[in-house]
């Protein structure tokens, strides 16, 4: 049984992987129904947030090819802690 296959540019596709690490994207970086000057909160235990651990890492060369940029901050969202990341591009 033959493999069917076709040649492409990366830019051509997006990842549809659910997981984090190399393995594909935890969040949705690629979500293009997010417009710029919006994202999606993060949320952490007070802890996490207080020691600044659990801050999401953006997929910078992934963004790049399909020209999306996004930025993370702490941020409060009514009584939950957490890490806003923002599309800016």
């Amino acid at each position: 049984m033959a493999t069917n296959y076709v040649i492409c540019s990366a830019s051509d596709v997006i990842p549809t992987s659910q997981r984090g690490g190399s393995t594909g994207l935890k969040y949705p970086w690629l979500n293009k129904d997010i417009p710029v000057g919006k994202g999606f909160f993060i949320e952490r235990t007070y802890e996490q947030y207080v020691a600044d651990k659990g801050r999401p890492t953006v997929p910078t060369a992934t963004l790049a090819r399909y020209g999306i940029k996004y930025k993370t901050y702490k941020a409060q969202r009514g009584l939950a802690y957490g890490y806003m990341c923002e599309r800016v591009k």
